[in-house]
């Protein structure tokens, strides 16, 4: 009876130990800690440089948690794609698709290993579905969700007391519905007929950069959330937005530099730092070209009012 109730407590079974048992071996356990839940298992994964091949058993996701360099990836392939993978990047193995990988620098990552059967009986009660087909997107894309459900499987793993098993399973379910829902054909979103972002690319360019408007952003970084090409982002976002990215960041900017001056409790160069500006003279500068106002008058404006 007292094994029985510790089994339910971790949510983890005999049967649901041995489908995650692979992916907790291939990752050596020096890596970082994990748990086996009954959806699948989690890991949080610090590895030194190296390389990795393996056919997986299960539905396997590694989201990036701190950037790397010159990833050397392939997935179903012999035919290896070298890439820079910047913190939200996720690759998504497929349950009986072989993958290769190799890295020259230290690898921060977490993953997400769920079943065929836990994906299976999520799309059915989910969406009345069958067998569901999962569709990995291109190599470096970014997906803000996945890395937010990510780094709370993360705080659970590495937090004290000891990890909640109940609480992780209920992170990897809702990780499976987001797998359903984004990388299956169900609900995948064509292009604009004008040229433009698809809905859910715009959706997640849209909250990247609302989230990370402060510090540097590469035009490959956008077009990785986005889903499509370099060439192409650039052209795609100004028809969705209206306005070429580096217009729509320095906006984002300079509505947030505004309301810190409006706020009155920091110094014009105390709120250029927070605002992704290189100084107060950057702040300055830029405010009186696009605004016509300087940073003393946005702030006296808003105590007018």
């Amino acid at each position: 009876m007292k094994n029985a109730d510790e089994a339910r407590e971790s949510g983890v079974s005999r049967s649901v130990d041995r489908a995650a048992r692979y992916v907790l071996d291939i990752i050596p356990e020096s890596a970082g800690p994990r748990r086996a839940t009954a959806q699948g298992s989690v890991i949080y994964s610090v590895r030194g440089p190296g390389s990795q091949t393996f056919l997986a058993k299960e539905h396997s996701v590694g989201i990036v948690l701190a950037p790397i360099r010159k990833l050397r990836a392939s997935l179903g392939s012999d035919k290896l794609q070298e890439y820079d993978a910047p913190v939200g990047c996720l690759v998504i193995n497929p349950a009986g698709v072989d993958s290769n990988l190799a890295w020259s620098a230290t690898r921060e990552n977490a993953v997400v290993s769920i079943s065929p059967e836990a994906l299976s009986a999520l799309a059915a009660h989910e969406f009345d579905i069958g067998d569901p087909e999962l569709r990995p997107p291109a190599f470096g894309t970014v997906d803000v969700w996945a890395l937010t459900i990510a780094q709370k499987i993360t705080a659970e793993l590495t937090g004290e007391p000891s990890p909640n098993g109940l609480y992780l399973d209920s992170l990897v379910t809702l990780f499976g519905i987001h797998l359903l829902r984004t990388y299956t054909g169900r609900n995948r979103q064509p292009a604009s007929p004008k040229g433009g972002l698809s809905t859910d690319g715009a959706r997640r360019v849209r909250e990247y950069l609302n989230e990370s408007f402060m510090r540097k952003i590469l035009v490959a970084e956008l077009a990785s959330v986005a889903g499509v090409s370099p060439n192409h982002f650039i052209a795609g976002f100004t028809r969705t937005f209206g306005m070429p990215p580096h217009r729509y960041l320095i906006n984002l900017r300079l509505d947030f530099a505004e309301r810190l001056l409006a706020d009155g409790r920091l110094s014009i160069a105390e709120v250029a730092y927070l605002a992704g500006f290189s100084d107060q003279s950057h702040l300055a500068a830029t405010m009186k070209k696009y605004r016509g106002r300087t940073p003393t008058g946005a702030g006296n404006a808003s105590l007018k009012r």
